[in-house]
């Protein structure tokens, strides 16, 4: 049992290790098949170029998915598990975090691409949670009765996350002197990469520059999802696909409703100024300062 102990633990290990490996290297690489793929083509060489950095995009999504899917079945497994072990495993891996970070000297800098990836390590938790008690409701014929034995788990690891992140910002504001103001100027400059991705001239999606900004990348856990519900969900009949195409519309008007909100507050956010010091960062595609 210790050494199936230990295993676990290391799987766990590497799959967070490989998951920010991966995290760090797909952006330039979608990056670079955008670049090859929008440019001026005068040659058959740059369409064979295209080609090219085409497959590796796809073999670095392939591999990033198949990583999430990992992931996904050892937090299945674990949440499953008669023995609490594996759970609690994947729940201290969390409070390893600590050890690791809050006798660490940073600067405002560091603190601000540790809080933004402290917001994609949440959402991405959050996904994995969501196909696995998809599949767990799947399982079981969709009997709400599970959801008992189900809620308090996955309550139990995002209520773990939250608790060692407020923690982890704790100790490190403390012992480093940075006054709890900061955090509103990450969100000044989080909301001003929202805006400028709204302006006509600009080259990115409306949450290019935030996805950027936090490491995310939404086209693996996409892939995940999609997999996971085609076997989720089974259609049959008209009724079937009108339920289809009603969700359909239901997730675009729900996007648009988002997208309203998030610029309501972003006009907001957006124009805070501090009162004394002023924090410099740069925009991650174009290099412009934001000061704000």
């Amino acid at each position: 049992p210790a050494l199936s102990v230990m295993h676990a633990k290391a799987h766990s290990w590497h799959c967070q290790i490989f998951d920010r490996l991966l995290a760090s290297i797909g952006q330039d690489t979608l990056d670079t098949l955008y670049w090859v793929a929008t440019e001026t083509k005068s040659k058959k060489r740059d369409y064979l170029e295209v080609m090219f950095y085409f497959g590796v995009a796809n073999i670095y999504v392939f591999l990033h998915t198949v990583l999430a899917l990992f992931q996904a079945v050892t937090l299945n497994v674990a949440m499953n598990s008669h023995s609490n072990v594996l759970l609690t495993i994947l729940i201290s891996n969390q409070f390893v975090e600590l050890k690791g970070n809050v006798f660490k000297k940073f600067e405002t800098d560091n603190l601000f691409q540790m809080s933004c990836s402290d917001i994609r390590e949440r959402f991405h938790l959050l996904i994995l949670l969501m196909i696995v008690s998809v599949r767990n409701l799947a399982a079981f014929n969709w009997d709400m009765s599970h959801l008992e034995t189900l809620f308090p788990v996955v309550l139990m690891v995002v209520c773990s996350e939250m608790f060692v992140d407020w923690v982890k910002h704790a100790f490190i504001t403390k012992f480093n002197d940075i006054q709890p103001e900061v955090y509103r100027k990450y969100r000044s400059i989080l909301a001003k990469d929202l805006a400028i991705s709204r302006y006509k001239n600009s080259r990115g999606d409306h949450s290019d520059l935030v996805s950027r900004r936090v490491g995310f990348i939404p086209l693996p856990l996409v892939c995940l999802v999609w997999h996971t519900f085609s076997k989720s969900f089974h259609i049959h009949g008209n009724t079937g696909i009108l339920m289809m195409i009603s969700l359909f519309i239901f997730l675009i008007s729900l996007k648009v409703l988002n997208g309203v909100l998030l610029l309501g507050m972003v006009h907001g956010y957006q124009h805070y100024e501090p009162a004394a010091d002023t924090y410099v960062s740069s925009n991650p595609t174009t290099g412009q300062q934001l000061k704000l």
